[in-house]
Protein backbone atom coordinates (compact mmCIF):
# COMPACT_ATOMS: atom_id res chain seq x y z
CA UNK A 1 0.00 0.00 0.00
CA UNK A 2 0.65 3.55 -0.46
CA UNK A 3 0.95 5.53 2.06
CA UNK A 4 -0.32 8.92 1.75
CA UNK A 5 -1.21 12.17 3.20
CA UNK A 6 -3.21 14.87 1.85
CA UNK A 7 -2.88 18.31 2.51
CA UNK A 8 -5.50 20.89 1.69
CA UNK A 9 -7.12 23.40 3.17
CA UNK A 10 -10.71 23.26 1.90
CA UNK A 11 -12.48 20.20 4.57
CA UNK A 12 -15.10 19.69 0.97
CA UNK A 13 -11.84 19.00 -0.86
CA UNK A 14 -10.47 16.77 1.56
CA UNK A 15 -13.27 14.48 1.35
CA UNK A 16 -13.64 14.73 -2.60
CA UNK A 17 -9.67 13.44 -3.23
CA UNK A 18 -10.51 10.79 -0.52
CA UNK A 19 -13.62 9.60 -2.31
CA UNK A 20 -11.68 9.40 -5.50
CA UNK A 21 -8.38 7.90 -4.11
CA UNK A 22 -11.46 4.77 -2.16
CA UNK A 23 -13.54 4.78 -5.72
CA UNK A 24 -10.39 4.14 -8.07
CA UNK A 25 -6.60 3.93 -6.32
CA UNK A 26 -6.86 0.43 -4.17
CA UNK A 27 -3.46 0.63 -3.90
CA UNK A 28 -3.29 4.09 -2.13
CA UNK A 29 -3.68 4.16 1.61
CA UNK A 30 -4.95 7.79 3.37
CA UNK A 31 -2.80 7.78 6.41
CA UNK A 32 -3.34 11.24 7.48
CA UNK A 33 -4.78 14.96 5.85
CA UNK A 34 -3.69 18.55 6.98
CA UNK A 35 -5.46 21.80 6.65
CA UNK A 36 -2.16 24.14 6.70
CA UNK A 37 1.50 24.52 6.27
CA UNK A 38 2.03 23.76 9.93
CA UNK A 39 -0.27 21.00 10.34
CA UNK A 40 1.09 19.60 6.76
CA UNK A 41 5.07 19.44 8.33
CA UNK A 42 3.93 17.62 11.50
CA UNK A 43 2.07 14.73 10.08
CA UNK A 44 4.71 14.24 7.58
CA UNK A 45 7.13 14.30 10.43
CA UNK A 46 5.00 11.66 12.24
CA UNK A 47 3.74 9.65 9.55
CA UNK A 48 6.35 9.06 7.05
CA UNK A 49 4.32 8.71 3.73
CA UNK A 50 5.49 7.80 0.46
CA UNK A 51 3.09 10.17 -1.24
CA UNK A 52 1.70 13.75 -0.56
CA UNK A 53 -0.95 15.10 -2.30
CA UNK A 54 -0.88 19.00 -1.53
CA UNK A 55 -2.49 21.87 -2.48
CA UNK A 56 -0.08 25.18 -3.32
CA UNK A 57 -2.02 27.91 -1.59
CA UNK A 58 -2.62 27.38 1.74
CA UNK A 59 -3.61 29.58 4.88
CA UNK A 60 -0.29 30.10 6.17
CA UNK A 61 1.67 29.72 3.18
CA UNK A 62 2.43 27.55 -0.02
CA UNK A 63 2.95 24.05 -0.60
CA UNK A 64 6.40 25.60 -1.56
CA UNK A 65 7.09 27.00 1.73
CA UNK A 66 6.05 23.79 3.46
CA UNK A 67 8.84 21.35 1.19
CA UNK A 68 11.28 24.10 2.17
CA UNK A 69 10.68 24.03 5.49
CA UNK A 70 11.24 19.93 5.88
CA UNK A 71 15.00 18.58 6.77
CA UNK A 72 14.22 15.89 3.22
CA UNK A 73 12.23 15.36 1.24
CA UNK A 74 11.73 11.36 0.24
CA UNK A 75 8.50 10.77 -0.43
CA UNK A 76 6.66 11.25 -4.39
CA UNK A 77 4.69 14.53 -4.58
CA UNK A 78 1.60 15.39 -6.72
CA UNK A 79 0.31 19.24 -6.48
CA UNK A 80 -3.21 20.15 -6.81
CA UNK A 81 -3.55 23.73 -8.05
CA UNK A 82 -6.15 25.88 -9.95
CA UNK A 83 -2.74 27.70 -10.85
CA UNK A 84 -3.11 27.80 -15.27
CA UNK A 85 -1.10 28.83 -18.01
CA UNK A 86 2.66 29.96 -16.93
CA UNK A 87 2.39 27.68 -13.26
CA UNK A 88 1.14 24.84 -15.25
CA UNK A 89 3.85 25.13 -17.63
CA UNK A 90 6.70 25.16 -14.94
CA UNK A 91 5.35 21.92 -13.80
CA UNK A 92 5.84 20.68 -17.31
CA UNK A 93 9.29 21.74 -17.69
CA UNK A 94 10.05 19.93 -13.99
CA UNK A 95 8.60 16.81 -14.42
CA UNK A 96 7.16 17.44 -11.30
CA UNK A 97 2.99 15.89 -11.42
CA UNK A 98 0.28 18.20 -10.95
CA UNK A 99 -3.34 17.42 -10.91
CA UNK A 100 -6.25 21.02 -11.79
CA UNK A 101 -9.15 21.70 -9.98
CA UNK A 102 -11.76 20.62 -10.22
CA UNK A 103 -10.23 16.72 -10.29
CA UNK A 104 -11.34 14.01 -12.71
CA UNK A 105 -10.62 10.85 -12.00
CA UNK A 106 -8.35 9.52 -14.44
CA UNK A 107 -6.29 12.59 -13.93
CA UNK A 108 -5.94 11.54 -10.46
CA UNK A 109 -5.14 8.01 -11.25
CA UNK A 110 -2.41 9.00 -13.93
CA UNK A 111 -0.93 11.33 -11.75
CA UNK A 112 -0.04 8.87 -8.80
CA UNK A 113 0.79 5.89 -11.11
CA UNK A 114 3.43 8.29 -12.55
CA UNK A 115 4.56 9.58 -9.43
CA UNK A 116 5.25 6.20 -7.63
CA UNK A 117 6.97 5.41 -11.19
CA UNK A 118 9.50 8.06 -11.78
CA UNK A 119 9.59 10.29 -8.85
CA UNK A 120 12.12 8.41 -6.89
CA UNK A 121 13.88 9.74 -3.80
CA UNK A 122 17.60 10.44 -5.19
CA UNK A 123 15.90 13.27 -7.85
CA UNK A 124 12.73 14.76 -5.73
CA UNK A 125 14.58 17.57 -5.22
CA UNK A 126 16.25 18.42 -7.74
CA UNK A 127 13.35 18.83 -9.64
CA UNK A 128 11.63 20.99 -7.25
CA UNK A 129 14.61 23.23 -7.50
CA UNK A 130 13.68 23.31 -11.22
CA UNK A 131 10.55 23.94 -10.48
CA UNK A 132 10.97 26.66 -8.41
CA UNK A 133 13.24 28.41 -10.78
CA UNK A 134 10.72 27.83 -13.15
CA UNK A 135 7.72 29.36 -11.49
CA UNK A 136 9.81 32.67 -10.20
CA UNK A 137 11.24 33.07 -13.96
CA UNK A 138 9.49 35.92 -15.66
CA UNK A 139 11.32 35.40 -19.23
CA UNK A 140 10.18 33.43 -22.01
CA UNK A 141 13.73 33.67 -22.98
CA UNK A 142 14.99 30.10 -21.28
CA UNK A 143 13.31 27.59 -19.11
CA UNK A 144 15.31 24.64 -16.90
CA UNK A 145 14.29 21.57 -18.14
CA UNK A 146 14.70 18.26 -16.25
CA UNK A 147 15.61 15.14 -18.23
CA UNK A 148 15.83 11.87 -17.24
CA UNK A 149 17.89 8.87 -18.18
CA UNK A 150 17.77 5.33 -17.41
CA UNK A 151 20.37 6.21 -14.49
CA UNK A 152 20.99 10.37 -14.02
CA UNK A 153 18.64 13.07 -14.22
CA UNK A 154 19.89 15.92 -15.92
CA UNK A 155 18.65 19.99 -15.24
CA UNK A 156 19.57 21.82 -18.37
CA UNK A 157 19.22 25.67 -19.32
CA UNK A 158 17.04 25.24 -22.48
CA UNK A 159 18.93 27.88 -24.30
CA UNK A 160 21.97 25.24 -24.08
CA UNK A 161 20.18 22.92 -26.07
CA UNK A 162 21.62 23.02 -29.35
CA UNK A 163 19.01 20.54 -31.12
CA UNK A 164 17.51 16.77 -30.78
CA UNK A 165 17.23 14.14 -32.33
CA UNK A 166 14.54 11.46 -32.39
CA UNK A 167 16.15 7.83 -32.62
CA UNK A 168 12.44 5.66 -32.72
CA UNK A 169 11.44 5.28 -28.93
CA UNK A 170 14.31 7.77 -27.81
CA UNK A 171 15.21 11.33 -27.90
CA UNK A 172 19.12 12.57 -28.27
CA UNK A 173 20.03 16.06 -26.66
CA UNK A 174 22.63 17.55 -28.10
CA UNK A 175 24.00 20.03 -25.44
CA UNK A 176 26.39 23.22 -26.46
CA UNK A 177 28.98 21.77 -24.04
CA UNK A 178 29.14 18.82 -26.32
CA UNK A 179 27.43 16.22 -24.12
CA UNK A 180 24.98 13.73 -25.94
CA UNK A 181 21.84 12.99 -23.42
CA UNK A 182 19.42 10.14 -24.30
CA UNK A 183 15.71 10.33 -22.57
CA UNK A 184 13.21 7.56 -23.31
CA UNK A 185 10.35 9.93 -24.68
CA UNK A 186 9.47 10.91 -28.44
CA UNK A 187 10.85 13.83 -29.62
CA UNK A 188 7.03 14.87 -30.00
CA UNK A 189 6.63 15.28 -26.05
CA UNK A 190 9.77 18.03 -26.26
CA UNK A 191 8.68 19.73 -29.68
CA UNK A 192 4.90 20.50 -27.40
CA UNK A 193 7.22 21.81 -24.41
CA UNK A 194 10.12 23.90 -26.31
CA UNK A 195 8.25 25.01 -29.15
CA UNK A 196 7.39 28.31 -27.59
CA UNK A 197 11.14 29.19 -26.56
CA UNK A 198 13.27 29.28 -29.96
CA UNK A 199 13.08 25.56 -30.85
CA UNK A 200 11.62 24.74 -34.41
CA UNK A 201 10.77 21.16 -36.15
CA UNK A 202 12.81 21.89 -39.21
CA UNK A 203 12.27 17.98 -39.69
CA UNK A 204 10.50 14.26 -38.57
CA UNK A 205 13.65 13.67 -36.98
CA UNK A 206 15.19 16.73 -35.44
CA UNK A 207 14.10 19.56 -33.47
CA UNK A 208 16.38 22.53 -33.16
CA UNK A 209 17.39 25.86 -31.34
CA UNK A 210 17.17 28.89 -33.70
CA UNK A 211 19.60 30.67 -31.67
CA UNK A 212 22.39 27.80 -32.57
CA UNK A 213 21.87 28.03 -36.08
CA UNK A 214 25.68 29.19 -37.80
CA UNK A 215 24.18 29.35 -41.34
CA UNK A 216 20.90 27.72 -43.62
CA UNK A 217 21.00 26.56 -46.91
CA UNK A 218 17.84 27.40 -48.21
CA UNK A 219 18.57 25.92 -51.82
CA UNK A 220 19.66 22.49 -52.85
CA UNK A 221 19.78 20.27 -50.45
CA UNK A 222 17.87 22.83 -47.33
CA UNK A 223 20.03 22.49 -44.69
CA UNK A 224 20.80 24.19 -41.65
CA UNK A 225 24.37 23.95 -39.80
CA UNK A 226 24.66 24.28 -36.15
CA UNK A 227 26.58 24.59 -33.27
CA UNK A 228 28.88 22.04 -33.15
CA UNK A 229 29.29 21.40 -36.63
CA UNK A 230 26.01 19.59 -36.99
CA UNK A 231 24.19 19.71 -40.08
CA UNK A 232 20.58 18.77 -40.25
CA UNK A 233 18.18 18.59 -42.52
CA UNK A 234 15.42 20.65 -43.77
CA UNK A 235 11.90 19.17 -45.09
CA UNK A 236 11.07 20.90 -47.89
CA UNK A 237 7.44 22.22 -46.51
CA UNK A 238 9.21 23.54 -43.49
CA UNK A 239 11.81 25.51 -45.56
CA UNK A 240 9.48 28.52 -45.69
CA UNK A 241 8.65 28.58 -42.17
CA UNK A 242 12.27 28.68 -41.14
CA UNK A 243 12.93 31.85 -43.49
CA UNK A 244 9.80 33.44 -41.84
CA UNK A 245 11.76 32.76 -38.18
CA UNK A 246 15.37 34.02 -39.33
CA UNK A 247 13.01 36.81 -40.68
CA UNK A 248 11.79 38.27 -37.26
CA UNK A 249 14.72 37.45 -35.39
Amino acid sequence: MIRTIIIEDEQDAREHIKLLIASNCPDVEIVGEAHNVKSGIEIINKKEPKLVLMDILLPDGTGFDLLNSLESINFNIVFVTAYREYAVEAFKFSAIHYLLKPIMPDDLISAIKKANERLIRQNIETRLKSLFYNLQSNTNGSKKVVLTTGTNLYVINSEEIVMCKSEKSHTEFYISDGRVITVFKTIKDFDDLLSGYGFFRVHKQYLININHITSFDKTGAGQVHMTGDHVIPVSFRKREQLLELFINL
